[in-house]
């Protein structure tokens, strides 16, 4: 699979942007009163925002490959079935 040039400049502009923010973010953090942390606050934070990602990604990809083996297909299926009972009732009357 090879990237066009569109997207690998919105990788590069993105991968820039988040840098950007991350230095500017623990720039004005440091300027805080009181606001300085730990080494293992420091640490904490990392393995949340880690954990966090990981989880999101994991719960996304589960979410995509389902859908594309049709394991989605099922519950479809059975909700048009009960959504088709409305109208039974209706032409019953």
């Amino acid at each position: 699979m090879r990237l066009s040039t569109g997207a690998w400049v919105s990788i590069i502009f993105s991968t820039i942007f988040m840098l950007a923010l991350i230095v500017i973010s623990a720039k004005v953090w440091s300027y805080m009163p009181e606001g300085g942390m730990s080494a293992h606050g420091w640490a904490a934070l990392a393995l949340g925002v880690l954990l966090s990602i990981i989880i999101g990604g994991g719960l996304s990809a589960i979410l995509i490959i389902s859908r594309r083996r049709g394991y989605d297909e099922a519950a479809h299926y059975t909700w048009g079935q009960l959504d088709t009972g409305t109208d039974d009732d209706e032409n019953a009357r």
